[in-house]
């Protein structure tokens, strides 16, 4: 059995801590090492108990303290060798490990596959996790559900998905036009509707639980996700609590952890 405790999703940082038979990775390290520190604490982990951290992508949200954390605590980092690159150009880390493209690979006791997501960083990926007995799967940051993240997701008894944004508040919000684009585009993130989508699909395939993640502070809400994906669903004739259970991150943390089993 695996357990996913988010520890921040959203536009201010990310970090996802995934944890199998004692051992435990992070995903992503995009929040200050105090605020990292404090949800560790609260989630009744250290620093100390962290064997490796996975890097997506080289954005500042998901890598702003990857660089002291490895370096203060020895908790070595992997990336495919351009994110690598990109990384230590952001964050002077030093050091790492690559894993090649999208082979699989094993850590701390769970297999590693990487797959391809479409954003606009170099070498963008989600993460299949598997410990022999169930599947998590880690897909944000993504423009559009491209083949190789319907592959990937495939048997997973968990999914985190991008759930970043509602459209009608995109659009009239604040943002400038170009950012706006940006967003939408297929090198931007999912929309709510988008979300509920990869949902429907991964429902067919045999996935059951669903958390809702990295969520735009500025152009969604907690509410607006749940409420968008669960009632699009409802009209596709799919029922939460009855055929799914849903759930949604959010930037402070800790909420939720959830299980695969």
């Amino acid at each position: 059995m695996i357990e996913v405790k988010v520890l921040a999703s959203g536009s201010k940082g990310n970090c996802i801590m995934v944890k199998s038979a004692e051992k435990r990775i992070l995903i992503d390290c995009g929040i200050s090492v105090r605020s990292l520190g404090k949800a560790l604490s609260q989630a009744g982990s250290s620093y100390g108990a962290i064997s490796a951290i996975l890097v997506t992508h080289e954005h500042n949200d998901h890598v702003a303290s990857v660089a002291q954390v490895s370096e203060a605590y020895g908790i070595p980092v992997f990336a495919n060798a351009i994110t690598m690159s990109a990384v230590k150009r952001r964050t002077g880390l030093k050091g790492g490990y690559y894993f090649e493209d999208v082979t699989p690979f094993t850590l701390a006791g769970m297999e590693i596959r990487p797959f391809r997501v479409s954003h606009d960083a170099v070498y963008p990926v989600g993460f299949s996790i598997a410990d022999g007995d169930s599947r998590f799967t880690y897909a944000t940051d993504l423009g559009y559900f491209s083949p190789s993240v319907k592959e990937a997701i495939k048997g997973s008894d968990l999914l985190l998905i991008e759930s970043n944004h509602d459209v009608h508040m995109l659009l009239h919000g604040p943002y400038p036009q170009r950012l706006k684009e940006r967003i939408l585009s297929q090198r931007g993130h999912l929309s709510n509707r988008n979300c509920a989508e990869v949902i429907r699909e991964s429902l067919e395939s045999g996935t059951k639980k669903f958390i809702l993640g990295h969520l735009s502070e500025q152009n969604n809400t907690e509410d607006l996700a749940l409420t968008t994906n669960a009632t699009l669903l409802e009209e596709w004739g799919a029922h939460k609590d009855k055929d799914y259970e849903l759930y949604v991150a959010n930037q402070k943390g800790l909420e939720p952890t959830v299980t695969t089993k």
